[in-house]
């Protein structure tokens, strides 16, 4: 049985990983490959997914591409915030405060209108942090029309209140701040994006396959279900 994740690779940071990786090309070349100690990367295409539906292999796979737990149930599913140093960082800085008061922002910008299942497997991420909210009010703009934005205050009681938001425009990045009451957490892509040859520049959002393997979950029907109740709040307009 191997371990294989899928993955849209240009997001991988093959360099900081630990554990042996090989990039394929297809499934049919795990066939034979498996030594034990080395982890498959596969892209996350919905092709590959189905060839693995019946294999034995141990399979990561991203939350956008699952829609049934039967359908998946040697999987597990990794989200993408989830995997992001920055974001790790922030969620320990946040926990190490008890009873933590204060307010969450949160900021995404894509390119695709596509991307909405981004902000869905956020929510469920921020919500593992932060909490179940008491009260949630959902503003959008016409979809159709860039720049398009969602935005969502939540209200967790206790002094802790959260500000998201999602904007499809011709751009990638994210920025995350909390102001409690004895921390402040800051973070913005845009200030650290590396510079490489030619004068082009990468997003720091990369993150390493290590990160997924230790951020998996086991497909069930309890995310399945908390993943469909975000896709509805952000679908439509003010809820609780």
């Amino acid at each position: 049985m191997a371990v294989v994740i899928l993955a849209e690779l240009e997001k991988l940071d093959f360099r900081l990983a630990v554990k042996n990786v090989s990039v394929l090309e297809s499934v049919e070349q795990l066939t034979g490959a498996d030594n034990g100690e080395t982890t498959f990367v596969l892209a996350a295409t919905a092709e590959n997914l189905h060839a693995l539906k019946n294999e034995p292999h141990h399979v990561f796979v991203p939350s956008m591409m699952v829609t049934g737990e039967g359908e998946h149930s040697n999987a597990n599913i990794y989200f993408e915030l989830e995997n992001y140093s920055f974001y790790q960082q922030a969620k320990e800085i946040i926990r190490q405060e008890e009873n933590a008061k204060g307010v969450f922002r949160f900021r995404r910008t894509v390119t695709s209108a596509e991307d909405k299942l981004l902000f869905v497997e956020d929510l469920y991420v921020l919500a593992g942090l932060l909490g179940e909210p008491e009260d949630v009010y959902v503003k959008m703009t016409d979809q159709s029309v860039t720049p398009a934005y969602i935005i969502l205050m939540m209200n967790f009681g206790g002094g802790k209140m959260a500000h998201i938001e999602y904007t499809v425009q011709q751009q990638e990045r994210i920025e995350l701040e909390w102001s409690g009451i004895k921390t402040i957490v800051e973070f913005d892509s845009d200030e650290i994006k590396p510079a490489q040859p030619g004068g082009k520049t990468t997003l720091p959002l990369a993150f390493t396959v290590d990160s997924i393997l230790a951020t998996g979950h086991q497909v069930n029907q309890n995310i399945l279900g908390r993943l469909t109740h975000f896709e509805k709040l952000i679908s439509g307009g003010t809820g609780k």
